[in-house]
């Protein structure tokens, strides 16, 4: 048997609200609200870099710093995007054994010698270009590694950890522009205290 929980009625005969079901106070609390709180800061930068190789990582996390820096954020969050379907953004270390080895486990990955049906341009319809390439394993690992990575903004700068470095990772070079977007949201440093 299910037992309804009883229902008050305001003398006008309309059911009566508990404190958590009625409206917030929109003026005197909403108000001190929107004093005490800091407004948000909101910027787009778009860099482009050169590639040079078929599958390469470039760090880029000091031209992504020096964007954070001259949005004047103090404090809040950046979120690094690739344009492409065919590159993608990481983080990852900054030594260069370790370079090697990602470059050779993607290219064991998704080799770019065997058949995908994105490159058969005898039957393939869509997306098609005069300078098309036969690309198909650089979408494959692009689907895998991504393309955003988002890093806190502490005290204006980038709180990576010590190793951590931000990479472009080029799928599908080499490329005279790859373009890379950086959004950062957070407090300006003028109101950070």
């Amino acid at each position: 048997m299910h037992v309804s929980p009883e229902i008050s009625f305001t003398p006008d005969g309309t059911p009566a609200l508990k404190p958590a079901d009625r409206p917030a106070d929109t003026q005197g609390a909403m108000h001190l609200l929107q004093k005490d709180r800091p407004s948000t800061s909101v910027s787009m930068r778009r860099l482009a870099f050169t590639t040079t190789e078929a599958i390469q990582l470039v760090d880029v996390t000091d031209d992504i710093a020096k964007a954070v820096r001259s949005t004047g954020v103090h404090d809040g969050i950046v979120t690094i995007v690739s344009r492409h379907t065919t590159m993608a953004i990481r983080i990852q270390e900054a030594e260069p054994l370790l370079i090697e080895d990602l470059l050779n486990f993607l290219r064991r990955l998704a080799p770019s010698n065997v058949h995908y049906q994105h490159n058969d341009f005898r039957i393939r319809t869509h997306h098609m270009h005069d300078d098309e390439s036969p690309n198909g394993h650089s979408h494959c690992l692009q689907f895998l590694l991504g393309t955003s990575e988002t890093v806190p903004v502490v005290d204006g700068e980038l709180a990576l950890g010590d190793w951590q470095r931000i990479f472009l990772v080029e799928l599908d070079g080499p490329r005279p522009k790859r373009e890379v977007l950086i959004q950062t949201v957070g407090v300006p440093a003028d109101e950070a205290a």
